[in-house]
């Protein structure tokens, strides 16, 4: 047992990691950063007509889930992008209900998580998802700037650990 979960959850943890890291790049490549400044991502989102039938169910679907999860309606601009390509958005969609609501960690230790790793990404988009379901969750700011301390505390020691080529000595 380590950090009070069992391998089931550090199995899960990775796995979260993992999903958003590869979340925070499609934003990046879809651009959806610049959303910002009133600009469209680098594909632009299709029109009704263009979404195929078993992609629009499932685009009800993540209305309900992310109205609820960030405590605002619509469907957020990355889905509406992923939408484009019914097999990547379907495959995704299910893999991100599976990592934020199933398992065996809480929802909220894992918007934790997601929040980290979308900061140490740099990714503004996803650090605004997962603040507002931090915030939805009824965080408040110190909770949720503690994440930046610990972000920035880790990141230093990995860096120093790298530059210095530190052997690990640590093993399970």
């Amino acid at each position: 047992m380590r950090m009070g979960i069992d391998e089931k959850g550090i199995t899960e943890l990775i796995g979260l990691v993992d999903h958003v890291s590869g979340m925070n790049k499609v934003a990046f490549g879809l651009m959806l950063e610049d959303l910002d400044g009133g600009g469209a991502p680098l594909l632009p989102y299709p029109g009704d007509e263009e979404i195929e039938s078993p992609a629009r169910e499932l685009l009800v679907d993540v209305e309900a889930v992310e109205s609820a999860r960030l405590g605002r309606p619509g469907v957020p601009a990355y889905w509406r992008a992923l939408v484009r390509n019914r097999h990547y958005f379907d495959s995704t969609w299910k893999k991100h209900k599976l990592m934020l609501d199933g398992g065996v960690l809480d929802p909220e230790a894992k918007a934790a998580v997601g929040l980290g790793v979308s900061v140490t990404n740099g990714c503004k988009y996803f650090i605004r998802y997962f603040h507002a379901a931090l915030v939805k969750a009824g965080w408040d700011s110190g909770r949720i700037f503690e994440i930046f301390g610990v972000v920035d505390h880790y990141n230093s020691f990995n860096t120093l650990a790298t530059g210095m080529q530190i052997e690990s000595d640590i093993r399970p």
